[in-house]
């Protein structure tokens, strides 16, 4: 099917802006669980979306049925929608129209692959892991997926791009009586299956195999307020969870987020700079270009602790008098973009890595990231740390398990009091927010005083 076709008929029919999207994915997934082949499976499908801006009211169809009359009944149903009701004023900020093709090709396609050669990888990250006395359980996937995409609309942006993912992902668990203890890792980008040599998921799987052994004889930590430093891991995951959310635009518009109003206030320490960056080569959040048209880019979010801007698609840059940061991303054909992160980065700072730790008398060191919640309008956080050691004096001590983060926003970013020297990304994953997008994150170790930690006690 011809996207701008469709556009234009949209407009035809009475749309003042349209765009569509024509999509399709190539996934295969390699699968094991203790040894035994759980699946193997591969497939592919093709699809095309609709919006039309009838009045102020937007209009949204889909369908993966390509034939020219499927397409017209599309494009009516768009039409007919969004003019079925009456809705706020809706605008849509000034974008370069762009007519560009880009293509991110992988150095070995993953899908060129055999399932036996992936499945070798899987039992060798199974046989390493094993050999750490304890592990009782191992699972693990190789997932690929290659995306095509065309965008069209009304104002004659046409847009074509391309590129591959992979993902390797080890779950260990470790057990000692009755006691269990389960990490996961995974490896992952914009990438083919030449990730295997840039990025080890062997040695990887191996270390959080030992830390989960580790893990089984810890001890949960006393509650209370001491210093805390976070690793990269955990670093990405605060910017992407209690920044990054809090800067989507749409979450600032609809008055769910602490940011709303306070561009150009200073909302952390000296020399905190936050951003959100598509354009990161090889890094699993990245992309060419968003589901506005719009190309990616590096949107500072923080700039040594002021507040400089929000992740906009154009519709909430117009509403709030910003420009469109291409952060429009939709899971799918099937699904309406949404303002959405990519990969989320806190920047390096100027103290030398082993001096992070130097002068806490007594603190807690967290690796990796468990899961946790953030509420952006309260401005409060939970997070559950994958890994934990006891601080004291400035040196590492025994592991914890069963730790937890709390706080406040606005005053942990106040309450940072060192960021190390080297920046590093974090594992690949997901965010969810109604849809499921690809994003990363990172950062370099971050020290942080008066931070609440729960455990026992």
């Amino acid at each position: 099917m011809d996207p701008e076709w469709a556009v234009a008929e949209a407009v035809r029919l009475g749309a003042r802006f349209a765009d569509c999207r024509l999509e399709s994915v190539v996934e295969d997934r390699v699968s094991v669980e203790d040894g035994e082949v759980r699946g193997v499976t591969s497939g592919s499908e093709t699809g095309f979306a609709i919006r039309a801006l009838v009045g102020d009211t937007w209009g949204f169809a889909s369908s993966n049925d390509l034939r020219t009359s499927a397409v017209r009944d599309a494009v009516r149903k768009a039409v007919r929608l969004g003019g079925a009701t009456k809705g706020s004023p809706v605008g849509l900020a000034e974008a370069p129209t762009v007519r560009a093709s880009e293509v991110w090709d992988p150095r070995r396609d993953p899908h060129d692959v055999a399932p036996e050669d992936k499945l070798a990888l899987l039992r060798d990250i199974e046989a390493a892991t094993r050999e750490v006395r304890g592990i009782h359980s191992v699972t693990g996937s190789v997932a690929s997926a290659t995306v095509r995409k065309t965008f069209a609309d009304s104002e004659g942006r046409l847009v074509r791009w391309g590129l591959t993912r992979t993902v390797v992902a080890t779950n260990v668990t470790a057990r000692a009586g009755g006691r269990l203890q389960s990490m996961g890792s995974r490896v992952g980008g914009t990438l083919g299956w030449e990730i295997v040599q840039q990025q080890d998921p062997v040695a990887k799987a191996v270390e959080r195999a030992r830390s989960a052994v580790a893990a089984l004889k810890a001890r949960s930590p006393k509650g209370g307020r001491r210093t805390v430093v976070i690793d990269h891991e955990l670093a990405g995951v605060f910017a992407h969870e209690a920044v990054g959310h809090a800067a989507e635009a749409d979450l600032v518009a609809s008055g769910e987020s602490l940011f709303r109003g306070r561009i150009g206030e200073r909302l952390g320490v000296e020399g905190l700079s936050i951003r959100d960056d598509s354009t990161i080569r090889g890094a699993f959040g990245s992309f060419p270009f968003d589901d506005n048209g719009v190309a990616g880019q590096s949107r500072p979010i923080l700039e040594d602790g002021v507040l400089t801007g929000h992740l906009c698609d154009r519709e909430h840059a117009h509403a709030l008098g910003l420009r469109p940061t291409g952060s429009a991303r939709a899971d799918g054909f099937h699904s309406k973009p949404l303002v959405r992160m990519s990969n989320t980065l806190i920047a390096p700072g100027d103290v030398p890595e082993d001096e992070v730790f130097s002068g806490i008398r007594e603190g807690v060191y967290c690796k990796g990231s468990r899961g946790g919640q953030v509420d952006c309008a309260r401005g409060t956080f939970l997070f559950n740390a994958q890994e934990a050691y006891v601080i004291k004096d400035g040196e590492l001590g025994p592991s914890l398990r069963d730790v937890s983060l709390t706080g406040d926003i606005l005053s942990t970013l106040h309450n940072i009091d060192a960021l190390g020297d080297t920046a590093r990304m974090g594992d690949p994953g997901h965010c969810g927010k109604g849809q499921w997008v690809p994003v990363c994150d990172g950062g370099p170790l971050v020290r942080i005083r008066d931070c609440l930690v729960g455990g026992a006690g």
